[in-house]
C-alpha cells in the first residue's frame, strides 16, 4: 500500500496514478505543481486522463506542502475543482 492513501480524499486507485506519474512518496509532490502531474499522468497513460485526477492532484500537493495537513472543508477531491 502507498503512503499517498493516507491523505484524506486519495484511495488506491488514484495512488497508482502518481506512481505512474513518477511520484513515490508524499515528499516528492514537495512543491511541485498539480497541472505538471496531471500532464505526466496523462503521458504515462497515453491519453488524457479525467479532470477529476486534477483535483486529487491539487489536494495532494497541498498536503505536501503544508505539513500534511488540509484545510478545513477540503478534505476531499470535488472541493478542489475549478
Amino acid at each position: 500500500m502507498s503512503e499517498f492513501t493516507e491523505i484524506s480524499g486519495i484511495g488506491a486507485n488514484m495512488a497508482e496514478h502518481l506512481i505512474r506519474a513518477g511520484f513515490q512518496t508524499i515528499a516528492s509532490l514537495l512543491g511541485k505543481s498539480p497541472d505538471d502531474i496531471y500532464t505526466a499522468d496523462c503521458f504515462s497513460q497515453g491519453m488524457s486522463v479525467d479532470k477529476c485526477a486534477l483535483y486529487c492532484y491539487r489536494l495532494a500537493v497541498h498536503y505536501a506542502d503544508h505539513d500534511e495537513q488540509l484545510p478545513e472543508g477540503k478534505q476531499n477531491w470535488w472541493d478542489w475543482k475549478d
